[in-house]
């Protein structure tokens, strides 16, 4: 669950969240619901809650469409004071339907930036992903990094970065982008083409199973926890100097895949080593961000260690999947 955050909190805000019952969404609506007006605006075609489950929140109301769908994105908008974009197609799901994810992360972007635009919105925040940069030429990944995406998802996703700045710069809509990295912890995904590493590698541990590395385990990955995540993106909305910018939000260590394979293994008394298989098609090899101008500018810095994010999500599966093994019809062997 989400932590208050009492130093940081918005107030008295009318947030309106593209892709709101997702993940993340569902951790900001647990939040910022308490002290602000959400309208939540979801396809929930990857939301991990449902649309009653976002209505049992105080000042919530939910609208079902599709990012493409520039009219009522921009009914739904009116009023708002702040967009948070996190709607967009999956990565993985860019490797087999890559004009889908094209058309949805790229038009979808382009429609909610002109209906925010249309409906008076005062602050548009997107937010992108590490994908952008492929693989790191540097130690650490600071925002001007080089960028190179190895993925129609990772282009999609720079694109996206760069129809927000456009409207910031030319058509008058203040706007920040907001550059994440492998969050995780409750409600992240372990199913088919939405399932993420570490949800994944934990399911098949507590079922018994060996974990599976697509490669050789080395690639390296920056994991955050949901918590640190939500801590910094709040703490960025807030900041006007940020407002035409870019911020890394990230827990800012590099950690291998066999590593965190192995602390997983570990920590669900599974005797058994990772199974490794072919390697993901133009998979990443090295992630880490720098998170100096984070810390310097918003004072924020994470505060889970990976281990107990780790023990977390596992307490987490335990106490909502009691049989985990019933889970596995929906982890396929490759989930691409």
């Amino acid at each position: 669950m989400s932590d208050t955050i009492p130093s940081m909190i918005l107030k008295n805000k009318t947030i309106f969240l593209t892709g709101g019952a997702g993940f993340m969404g569902s951790h900001l609506i647990e939040t910022l619901s308490p002290n602000n007006k959400l309208v939540i605006f979801d396809n929930f075609s990857a939301a991990v809650v449902s649309e009653e489950w976002c209505k049992k929140f105080p000042h919530i109301s939910v609208h079902t469409g599709d990012m493409r769908e520039e009219a009522k994105l921009t009914d739904a908008m009116q009023g708002s004071d702040i967009v948070i974009n996190l709607a967009a197609a999956h990565i993985r799901l860019s490797l087999s339907k890559p004009v889908e994810v094209h058309e949805i992360n790229t038009t979808g972007i382009l429609s909610s930036l002109r209906a925010a635009k249309k409906a008076g919105v005062k602050q548009f925040v997107y937010i992108s992903s590490s994908e952008i940069y492929g693989s790191a030429t540097k130690p650490l990944l600071a925002e001007d990094h080089p960028k190179d995406p190895t993925t129609v998802y990772g282009v999609s996703k720079y694109v996206g970065e760069l129809y927000t700045n456009y409207f910031h710069r030319h058509e008058g809509l203040p706007t920040q982008v907001i550059r994440l990295f492998n969050t995780y912890g409750p409600r992240a995904h372990f199913e088919d083409v939405y399932g993420e590493v570490i949800p994944r590698l934990c399911v098949r541990a507590l079922a018994g199973l060996p974990p599976l590395i697509f490669g050789s385990g080395k690639q390296t990955r920056d994991f955050t926890y949901i918590t640190d995540t939500i801590h910094g993106m709040i703490a960025a909305i807030q900041e006007d100097s940020l407002l035409g910018d870019t911020i890394n939000i990230a827990y800012g260590k590099e950690i291998a895949i066999t590593t965190i394979a192995e602390a997983i293994c570990k920590q669900t008394g599974l005797s058994q080593g990772p199974t490794y298989l072919h390697a993901r098609p133009n998979d990443v090899l090295r992630h880490a961000a720098d998170t100096s101008k984070a810390q310097r500018i918003l004072k924020w810095k994470p505060e889970v260690k990976v281990e107990d994010g780790i023990a977390n999500f596992i307490a987490w599966l335990k106490q909502t999947y009691p049989h985990p093994k019933q889970l596995l019809n929906t982890i396929p062997e490759k989930n691409w």
